[in-house]
């Protein structure tokens, strides 16, 4: 693992000014932006990681003690947070280093207004959830005080847990086509991230190989509200034999639309939806709901693991990807 000594004889520049450019002080200090570049570089290159034992002894803190920062976009993705927090709970209870979290919700696209995350005494590390592709512009530009993991985002500089999101938008072409439907349709929130586009892609793509017709995407705000009015405003012929829903409270909408205009689910139409809420919700909705489930308490451990790991001094970026679930219920079934 790199050194502030290391990148220091790379550049040419003291130890002192790679020091200061390192821990986002450039600008305060009055170092020439080319000066900054460079360094920053030379730290990517470098693949330079901040010293645990260094941040330590000035937060004062001992090798038991440890603050982690998760930063959620502060949006309509806030709901699936109770999920990632079990999964962050169940991990800590397993860990002998005590975990301080902090839960900073921030604004998408916004992430390099974060405070906490250029303070070199804000927290030891950080989980990184819901980035922007503007904010996954500033993390590649940037170089941070504090180890990051990112949370299914895919990035070649910081540790990242993803899931494949080809393979969701596939599952779901495949389970509508196999309960029946010979015409399909996506409801789904404007993409953030290019995870989501893979997604849609692969559902499209996989539907019309398998023979379906496939309708236009309908783009909108992923909650009930938004899934109800879809489908209220669809005339007849715009309403196809199944739904593919980016969320469950999109979906859990859609039903409720489907209902109001005496379209019967599953014997005319049927709904699937990515399972990104809490289950027992879907589970418990009339008809319960299929999902293709996606594994978020298990990501949150895997996140917390692979930071920990880096606070070990662990060098090697990792990237892992766990598989998603399907849960067959009666929004599917052939009747």
């Amino acid at each position: 693992m790199a050194t502030i000594k290391e990148i220091a004889e790379k550049t040419g520049f003291s130890q002192s000014t790679v020091s200061i450019v390192l821990r986002n002080r450039a600008k305060e200090r009055k170092i020439p932006e080319k000066t900054q570049h460079i360094i920053l570089e030379a730290a990517r290159q470098l693949n330079y990681r901040p010293s645990m034992a260094a941040r330590q002894l000035r937060s004062g803190e001992g090798q038991e003690s440890l603050r982690i920062a998760l930063f959620w976009a502060n949006d309509f993705r806030t709901p699936m947070m109770v999920r990632f927090l079990k999964g962050l709970r169940r991990k800590m209870e397993g860990l002998e280093t005590k975990i301080n979290l902090s839960i900073i919700p921030y604004v998408a696209g916004k992430l390099n207004q974060e405070d906490l995350l250029l303070s070199q005494s804000g927290c030891h590390g950080a989980i990184i959830c819901n980035a922007s592709e503007e904010d996954l512009t500033f993390l590649n530009q940037a170089v941070l005080p504090v180890p990051v993991v990112l949370y299914n985002r895919e990035s070649e500089k910081y540790d990242t847990v993803q899931m494949d999101n080809e393979e969701i938008g596939r599952l779901a072409a495949e389970t509508l086509c196999d309960s029946g439907c010979r015409t399909v349709r996506m409801i789904a929130s404007a993409v953030s991230f290019p995870g989501a586009g893979d997604r849609n892609a692969a559902f499209e793509k996989k539907a019309g190989e398998l023979g379906l017709e496939v309708f236009p995407p309908l783009f909108c705000e992923s909650c009930r509200r938004e899934g109800y009015s879809a489908i209220i405003r669809m005339e007849r012929p715009e309403i196809p034999d199944g739904f593919f829903c980016s969320s469950d409270a999109l979906a859990l909408g859609v039903l409720r639309g489907l209902h109001e205009k005496k379209i019967a689910c599953p014997e005319a139409v049927k709904v699937l939806a990515i399972g990104n809420g809490e289950p027992e919700e879907v589970a418990f909705s009339v008809p319960s709901l299929s999902v293709i489930s996606l594994p978020m308490e298990e990501m949150a451990e895997e996140c917390l693991g692979l930071l920990m790991d880096t606070l070990k001094n662990k060098s090697k970026t990792c990237a892992k990807k766990l598989p998603v679930r399907m849960i067959l219920r009666e929004s599917t079934e052939k009747r």
